[in-house]
Order: structure tokens, then sequence, then C-alpha cells
């Protein structure tokens, strides 16, 4: 419970935005989310736990404040005794130290000491990931009974990473402990589960097929719809069905059952919820692709789907018709993936969508097309061409964002994924003040948001922030449908209008459990899932961290390549797939890379992403190749079990 105070009192000094405020940074005025509020987190109370269980220090205060609480004591030292600290209000004290929740506060002649008695045998997983709250520096221990099992001095907000396994015996204590005058934010564990870490990059029941991120202000919550890509083993299993998870912190998500309306189902029972967006009203609507039309399907609770088209009768010509359907021009031989968004500023509702002009083969003639309607949902059927894909690959997945006072056109092209899938994410942008119809967007260059391992993605705004999700391929290297989400990427507005992508600060705070070593040219560390950050001086060809387990090596960094540089995560310095375009002509380059088993997520400036599935195993051999790196560390990385302690 206390971590959330920790983390706060960090953020102050450690992060560009406060931990409690709302930030109001663009001209209309709209309220932006705190990173807090995003990935907000209820500690777990935790019950009496007993046998071979994962005892974490917070289980010992979040549901009762007793001493031995599943396990664990609070006590001081000084002058070589120790001594059972007392309770004031939710505070233990003893002579000058405290232990407030997770924050262990010493002085230059009193220990704060969090101590766990065993209460069975068997081999267990001592770690955590001490920092520094307060003070200049804190030192930490921790011992078995008398024996140490390691020593760090703490300067700041990061902190380290301890771990050890040893085997304890029924009443055998460890002991926390630390010295000088410091506040220390420390949850260790002591885990004889055995159960292992948990991936960050999620993976729902099958895999996620095609997903559709929506955030409900309301609730606080990120509903990731998605297509089924037949191979779950819950109640659904046909291919392309809609499915749903839900998160509440953009950490982890659960299986969520959605529904469609007994007495008035949407037209289409698979597919039924695709992109959300609200209407005027605050009506949750959804599209999906009908041939000819794009067809409608609404909900009141993002649970519950029915039929969204509404009967009119069109004055013009007197005939039966209905609103939010996007019916397709004359010369359209059919149509998919159909997207729309409300323009509140506008009052207009937009409907990007693919349509094919002659039978859907490769060299057939396609284009993605713009229709669009007033607030009441009535659409017209003259359609804009926004971008002719002849000869081209499928520009699946389209959205239409407004971000500011610019209009964005999104899409993934078939063919430019890995092994010739479903691709990257790209778009184009148009100027300042420019509505979509009137946009020349087949002039307008075309840029990308990853490389070929991220399929589909695609953009949510987050209380006034966006963020962009896809799935990374269930099988390395192969053309596949369906597989893991990246973990929460942040898309951003550049000086120029163009986007960035970025791992933010909060959740790179998270992440980062703590530095384990130094790297430098010429040796290299052996880690678990880790958190890589270097700067880059790029003097030469290339600049990479190399991660190599067994037979697999592969290299995350920046590459030159025919005048052009690139952040890039591959088994090879040749290859191209999964690699983005850096702009401009910088030489010099903050990298942060994400290495979770098989899947790396690299950062370059917090402005480029590239994401990759690997061959790579759980643990590493990490080490520099190439240009000129400094400042270059090994951090562990948070697993889904740790990543709020």
């Amino acid at each position: 419970m206390k971590k959330l105070l920790a983390f706060a009192m960090l953020a102050v000094t450690a992060f560009s935005v406060s931990a409690c405020n709302v930030n109001t940074p663009n001209d209309e005025g709209d309220k932006i989310l705190d990173y807090s509020q995003i990935y907000r987190h209820t500690p777990e109370k935790s019950a009496e736990i007993s046998g071979k269980s994962l005892y974490k220090a917070s289980y010992g205060y979040t549901q009762s404040f007793v001493q031995g609480y599943n396990g664990f004591y609070y006590e001081y030292a000084e002058n070589g005794a120790t001594n059972k600290m007392t309770l004031s209000g939710e505070v233990w004290k003893g002579s000058s130290a405290e232990i407030n929740g997770g924050i262990m506060k010493s002085t230059s002649s009193v220990k704060a000491v969090r101590s766990f008695v065993s209460p069975v045998s068997g081999a267990a997983k001592i770690s955590g990931n001490p920092s520094l709250v307060s003070g200049s520096e804190g030192v930490v221990e921790a011992y078995c009974d008398s024996e140490k099992l390691f020593e760090r001095v703490i300067t700041d907000d990061i902190g380290v990473w301890h771990e050890n396994s040893v085997n304890l015996a029924a009443g055998q204590t460890v002991k926390f402990v630390v010295s000088g005058d410091a506040e220390v934010y420390w949850n260790p564990s002591i885990d004889f589960s055995g159960k292992g870490e948990e991936s960050l990059h999620h993976a729902a029941d099958g895999y996620y097929g095609d997903v559709h991120p929506f955030y409900d202000e309301k609730s606080g919550q990120l509903y990731m719809f998605y297509l089924s890509t037949g191979n779950q083993t819950g109640d659904k299993t046909e291919t392309f069905g809609s499915l749903l998870t839900t998160s509440t912190d953009f950490i982890s998500y659960r299986d969520t059952k959605i529904s469609v309306d007994k007495n008035n189902p949407p037209e289409q029972d698979l597919y039924f919820a695709l992109g959300v967006y609200k209407d005027k009203e605050g009506v949750y609507r959804s599209s999906y692709g009908k041939g000819n039309y794009a067809g409608a399907s609404k909900s009141y609770d993002l649970l519950n789907w029915q039929n969204g088209s509404e009967m009119y009768v069109d004055p013009a010509d007197g005939m039966l018709k209905y609103k939010y359907r996007a019916y397709f021009d004359t010369g359209v031989h059919s149509g998919r993936d159909p997207d729309i968004f409300y323009d509140k500023d506008g009052d207009k509702i937009y409907c990007v969508v693919m349509n094919y002009y002659s039978e859907r083969t490769d060299k057939g003639e396609k284009g993605l097309a713009l229709y669009t309607a007033n607030s009441d949902g009535v659409f017209s059927t003259k359609a804009v061409k926004l971008l002719d894909f002849t000869g081209r690959g499928d520009p699946e997945c389209p959205q239409l964002k407004k971000i500011g006072d610019r209009w964005y056109l999104f899409y993934s092209v078939y063919g430019t994924g890995t092994a010739g899938g479903v691709g990257r994410l790209s778009y184009r942008v148009a100027g300042a003040g420019v509505s979509p119809e009137n946009a020349e967007w087949g002039k307008l260059k075309e840029y990308s948001l990853d490389g070929g391992d991220l399929h589909a993605a695609q953009l949510c705004e987050v209380g006034g922030r966006y963020y962009m999700y896809g799935w990374i391929g269930s099988s390395p290297n192969a053309n596949v449908w369906g597989g893991n989400l990246n973990l929460a990427r942040e898309v951003f507005v550049k000086a120029d209008g163009t986007l960035g992508t970025r791992c933010d600060e909060y959740l790179t705070k998270l992440l980062n459990k703590g530095r384990i070593a130094k790297l430098s040219f010429g040796s290299s560390v052996t880690s678990g899932r880790s958190m890589i950050l270097a700067h880059v001086d790029l003097s030469g060809d290339y600049a990479a961290v190399e991660l190599t387990s067994g037979n697999a090596r592969y290299y995350a960094g920046i590459i030159k390549r025919n005048g052009k540089t690139y952040l890039f995560v591959n088994d090879s310095l040749t290859g191209s797939e999964r690699e983005v375009e850096i702009e401009g002509d910088k030489t010099s380059f903050d990298l942060k890379i994400i290495a979770d088993g098989a899947f790396i997520e690299a950062f370059a400036d917090d402005e480029y992403s590239v994401t990759a599935h690997t061959t790579l195993a759980d643990s590493y051999e990490i080490s520099l190749s190439g240009a000129s790196f400094k400042d270059a560390e090994v951090c562990r990385l948070a697993d889904g079990t740790n990543i709020f302690d």
C-alpha cells in the first residue's frame, strides 16, 4: 500500500509530471490524464498465507498491522541490540528508526530491520529492489540467520536488484536491514512457489487477433476488443468472433464476456464489436463490413451489443433507410475494415474504409475511402477517395484520428509485416487546419511507427493521450495471424506534426527493478529479463547491444544503411523487417532496450520504437558491439508478479 506513496514522492524528482495533478497542455483546454491515473493499481490486501507460497513484505502490512502477520516482523537495531518496534497509527517505530509500509527509515545510529520467519522448509528465491526515497545514500543488507546474503549502497530512486536462491528451514529468519541517514523503499519477496516469472507481453486465450483498444473514461478501464483466431479454449472458438479483455492498470488483462442482445442483435453475429467510438449522446458504437455498406452496432455498457442501425425515411426520395450505416459509393465492388471517428469540434462522423473497385485480388483496384455524416448518423453515399492502393497490399485496419489541429490517416499494409504478413503501422499527416476531405493524402509522405513484427496496430485515446497496440506474431519469423500484445506504447505529436512513440516515463519507472551491472566493450553480463540503458555516439556504421542465448544472437540498436539511419532489432546486421527510420542526421542517441524473454522492444530518444519476437530464451549474455557507447548498464526488468511492488 505504501508503494504508491513512495512512488509519488519519487515522481516529484524523477518525472516531469506530478503523481496527482491533471495537466492541460493543449490550446483546447482538454484535461489530460496523469500517468499515475492510467497505470492505477490497487494494492493487494493479503489474507493469511501458509505453505510454500509467495511471501511479499507488503503482504505483511496491507491487511493487518500485527507483528508476525504472514511471517513479517518490524524491528530496530541500536547499540548492538535488536528490539521489536511499536505501532503508532500505521507506522512502526523504534528509537529514531521507522517502517512505514514499504519505506524503511534509518539514522546514523539506528538501523531499520524487517524480518521474515520462514513458516516452511524448502527452496526459496529472495529478491527485491531497494531504492532511495530521501537522504544521500543508504546501505541495505540481507541476512539468513547470521549469514550475509548481500550488501549494497543505494544512492537514487532506481536502486539495485538483488536475487538469491536459498534453502530455508522452518523457523529460520531472513533479515532486511537499512542503515544510514536515509529512507529506502524496499518490498522484498521470499518465494517458495517455484512458479517462475510472468511475461509482460500478455496473450489472450488462443492469442489476440486484430486488436481494437478503447479507453472508457467513465470506468477508467481499457477495453481490448479483438478478433478470435479460432484457437481459443473457452466458450467461443469461431474464427473472427468478437472477444474482449479488460485492464484497469494497462499491465494485466482479464477475459471479459461480451454478448449480443437477444431482442435486437447486430446484423453481424461474428465481429459485432471492433473499433469503438462514442456518439454525441454518449452511446458506444462500433462498425463492421457488410459487403456493400458498413454496418453498425451499439452498446450502453460496452458488454452487451445490439443493432446500431436506426430506420428513417429519406425526405429526398421517400425511401426507408438506416442511420449509422455507411452505404458504399457506386462502382464499389465491396468494402471491409470500416472505422468511425466522431469529431466533436465539427459535429461530424467520419467513416474510413477499405473499398475494392474490382474483384479482391493482389492486383485489383482498391483504396481507402471516406464517408461522412452529421451527428445524426445519416451518411453520404458519395465517397472521398483518400489513397489508392492498387498494386500494393491491402491497407488493413485503417483509422482516421484528429489530434490537436491535424488529421492523421493510419493503416497497416499487407505484405510489409514479418514474412510478408499484415504490416507495420503506417500513417500520413495532413496540414494544420486541413479537413480530412480536403487533404491531398496521396501527395503526403508515408511514415511508419514500428517494424514488421508489430502487426495491425491501432491508436487509442486515453484521457487526452494516445497509445498504440498491435499483436506480435505468436511464432517468430513466421507469417501467422494473432499473437501477444506489445507493452503500452505512447504516441505523441512532435513539433513538425509527425508522430513519435515511447515507453512513457511512468511505465519506464515501473519496469525498472534496479541496476544489475555496468556494460563495457570486451565484457558481457549474464542476466534474465532485462532493461538495458545506454548512450550511443554513432561514429561508425552501427552501434548495438548483442543478446545471445544458446545459438540465437540478436542485435538491438542504431544502424546506417544507404544514407539513412534506423533503429533496429534483428538477428543480423543486414535484415530490414524489424526497423524504423530515424529522421534527420543525428549521431547521438539514448537507447532503452526491454528484453522480456523472446520479446524485445527497443526505443531511441523516447521518440522511435521497434518491436521484435525473437528466438531468444529467458536468459541472455549481453554485450556491446559497433560504435561508441557510454553509461551503458543492465537493469532488472519487472515481470507480471512484481511490477507494482
